[in-house]
C-alpha cells in the first residue's frame, strides 16, 4: 500500500558469488534482488494470499474425503484462481490496521491505475484539520503528478506479477494432508515439499511456511490460513540478512458476492535482520470490511470523488 507505511529496499549482488541457488541469466553480470518480502507488508500479504488461493480447490469433495491426486486438483485450482483474477474486479472497502503503536482507519478504492486511499481516523479519532490537510496533500500529489502515478502503478503491477508467478509454483512447493472437516469447512495441513528448490528469495520465504488451511468445500474457496515459518530463511548465506523462524502469518477471508471472496483479516508477526545490522520487526494486524463493488475501469480521479468526505 502506498503512502504512510510502504517501504522498499533493493540490493544488487552478484548471484553466483552470493547464492548458488540463483544463477545469472546469460549476458548479465549482476542480479537485482528485491527484498520487498522483508520490508513491504503489501508483498508479504500478496505472497500469503497466493498460497491460500491456489489450494482452495483441494477440498471440494462434500463427503469430507481428501481428493486425489492432489497435484492435479491444485493445478486446476491455480487455473481457476488465475481466471478469476483475470476478471479484475475492483472494490471499495474500510481498513482498520495496527502499525506500531498507532491504529489507522482508512477507506480504500481499487482502480485500474492502482489503489487510492484516504485516512479517516488515527487511534479511533477523526483527523484534525492539520492531519486532514496533510492527507489531502498526499492524495493530490498522486492525482496530479504523473511520475507519482507511474510509480504507484508500477509498484502495483510488480506486486501482481510476483503474486501470479508464486501462484503457479505452489502445486510443487507444498505437500497437503486432510485434517478433518466441519460442515462445508474442510481443514488441510500443508508443509514444504523437500523435493522443491525455490529459485527466488520470495519463493524461499513462502516455501518455509507450514500450517493449516480451512476451505469452504461448497464454494471451493479459502476461509482461513494460519502458517508459521518453520525454518530460518537466510539471504546470501546470511550475509545479506535473514528472517527468523517462528514468525506467523494468518489470513481470514469472507464471501462478498456470488463466487467472490476477499481478504478480511491479516495478521503478520515477523522478525529478522538485514544487511548492515538493520533489525526487521513487522507486527501488523489489519481488518477489512464493508466491501462495495466498483467499476473495473475506475480512474484515480473517479476514485477520489468516491472518497470525498
Amino acid at each position: 500500500m502506498p503512502g504512510i507505511w510502504r517501504q522498499h529496499a533493493e540490493l544488487s549482488v552478484r548471484a553466483q558469488k552470493i547464492d548458488n541457488k540463483m544463477p545469472e541469466p546469460p549476458g548479465r553480470a549482476a542480479t537485482t534482488v528485491h527484498m520487498d518480502i522483508l520490508l513491504n507488508p503489501t508483498n508479504l500479504r500478496g505472497l500469503t494470499i497466493a498460497l491460500m488461493l491456489v489450494v482452495c480447490i483441494t477440498a471440494g469433495a462434500r463427503d469430507q474425503s481428501f481428493p486425489s491426486p492432489a497435484a492435479g486438483l491444485i493445478n486446476e485450482g491455480v487455473a481457476n484462481e488465475l481466471t478469476d483474477r483475470g476478471q479484475q474486479r475492483k472494490w471499495m472497502y474500510l481498513i482498520d490496521k495496527r502499525e506500531g503503536k498507532q491504529t489507522l482507519t482508512e477507506e480504500q478504492v481499487d482502480t485500474k491505475d492502482g489503489p487510492l486511499y484516504r485516512v479517516l481516523a488515527i487511534d479511533g479519532t477523526p483527523l484534525n484539520p492539520d492531519q486532514r490537510q496533510q492527507d489531502n496533500a498526499r492524495m493530490d500529489r498522486l492525482l496530479h503528478d504523473p511520475s507519482e502515478q507511474l510509480k504507484s502503478k508500477q509498484g502495483h503491477d510488480e506486486d501482481e506479477q510476483k503474486l501470479e508467478k508464486l501462484m503457479r509454483l505452489m502445486p510443487e512447493a507444498f505437500l497437503y494432508d486432510y485434517d478433518g472437516a466441519e460442515g462445508n469447512l474442510v481443514r488441510l495441513k500443508f508443509r514444504p515439499n523437500s523435493n522443491y528448490s525455490p529459485t527466488t528469495y520470495e519463493a524461499r520465504v513462502v516455501h518455509s511456511l507450514a500450517g493449516t488451511i480451512v476451505i469452504d468445500s461448497q464454494q471451493k474457496r479459502l476461509a482461513k490460513l494460519s502458517g508459521q515459518l518453520i525454518n530460518r530463511v537466510e539471504f546470501g548465506y546470511g550475509l545479506l540478512g535473514h528472517i527468523d523462524n517462528g514468525g506467523r502469518i494468518e489470513i481470514g477471508r469472507v464471501q462478498v458476492g456470488p463466487a467472490q471472496w476477499k481478504t478480511a483479516v491479516i495478521n503478520i508477526q515477523l522478525s529478522g535482520r538485514l544487511v548492515l545490522f538493520k533489525t526487521i520487526s513487522k507486527q501488523e494486524y489489519e481488518t477489512r470490511s464493508d466491501f462495495r463493488a466498483v467499476s473495473g475501469d475506475l480512474s484515480l480521479l473517479e476514485a477520489s470523488q468516491l472518497l470525498a468526505p
